[in-house]
């Protein structure tokens, strides 16, 4: 176990060297430097990483910044990732926590806690609730190998009941949080986040089973879904596969074109986003958050005179659309 390489990031060389001597007096030789998050997303790309301790703080990218890019990817999703702070915030944690931190480490360190928590995260050790829905999941996915598929969904969908799960952990986290317990409300995040990837890929199988047996609306259905549980978690490029591959299926639905189109304006590519939402406008002409969300768009682009026009459509479509009354009071005032 003391042979796992130990990726470490900090824009601080003083505070870099002095977690290094920290980390190799914990017995963990294997360790490599990064001055930044950039840095250390070059490292990742060329080695072979099996956990990240960064500093919270960092001038160019924070570490909050850079978990939420290893988590996005499902080659490092699991990748145990420490934060390190002097004075870690209820913000501070609450953020951590939501994004898929695996501990925190505070500033000065203490060499036998942060040794404890290492050796525990390699152990990975599976919470009993993490361990069955992981039991249930693969047992869904052994029925669709053998084809039976009514089964299948039948086991899935027993597990997306439990959909309350996350959402119970996560409210312990924000409890523990605001108590100062940061450790125990983070073993509590880490739990939500955890279910929630797994009830997203449920949704996902389910919706697989309903495209195989023929019923594409049900499939589009559940596949939908699981693409709104990977953006609420901020998987975007998990909920945009999910989501072409329900439009190479052939079909022709507003909510998969207005939901690419949120997911685009999500990956800063505006232009793409712009297209996908006058796709669901030739779905749904008469649909005014579709005209809203253009709006937004060309906001983005700077281009009020776009916007302000799509905005006035939209309320046309809904006369008391309420943000689509302030955003054009906002443009008229010169505010946006």
């Amino acid at each position: 176990m003391k042979d796992k390489q130990i990726l470490l990031v900090d824009d601080d060389k003083d505070l870099l060297s002095q977690l290094s001597i920290t980390i190799k007096k914990c017995g963990y030789n294997q360790v490599l430097l990064a001055t930044g998050a950039d840095n250390a997303w070059v490292v990742m790309k060329t080695k072979k990483i099996d956990c990240i301790i960064s500093a919270y703080e960092m001038k160019e990218m924070t570490g909050l910044a850079l978990l939420k890019i290893i988590r996005r990817e499902d080659s490092s999703s699991e990748i145990p990732f420490f934060l390190t702070d002097n004075a870690f915030t209820q913000i501070k944690v609450l953020k951590a926590g939501q994004t898929g931190v695996t501990g925190l480490f505070v500033v000065p360190y203490n060499g036998k806690t942060m040794g404890e928590k290492l050796d525990s995260a390699f152990k990975n050790v599976k919470e009993p609730v993490i361990q069955k829905t992981e039991e249930t999941f693969d047992y869904g996915l052994e029925l669709i190998e053998k084809k039976e598929y009514e089964k299948a969904i039948q086991v899935f969908t027993e597990l997306i009941k439990q959909k309350d799960n996350p959402e119970y952990y996560f409210n312990i986290g924000y409890i523990k949080t605001s108590q100062g317990k940061h450790p125990e409300a983070i073993e509590a995040f880490s739990m939500a986040t955890k279910l929630d990837k797994l009830f997203g890929r449920a949704y996902e199988e389910i919706g697989r089973i309903y495209k195989i047996m023929g019923d594409m609306e049900k499939a589009e259905e559940f596949m939908q879904q699981a693409a709104e549980i990977y953006m609420e978690t901020d998987k975007i490029g998990a909920a945009e596969e999910v989501l072409n591959e329900i439009l190479e299926s052939g079909t022709d639905s507003l909510n998969v074109f207005n939901t690419l189109g949120v997911v685009f304006r999500k990956k800063g590519d505006i232009d793409t986003a712009l297209v996908q939402y006058k796709k669901a406008l030739k779905v749904h002409p008469d649909e005014p958050y579709i005209y809203y969300n253009i709006g937004r768009l060309y906001l983005d682009k700077k281009d009020t005179t776009q916007a302000k026009q799509y905005f006035q459509t939209a309320l046309e479509k809904e006369p008391e659309f309420k943000e689509a009354k302030q955003v054009i009071k906002a443009i008229d005032l010169g505010i946006v």
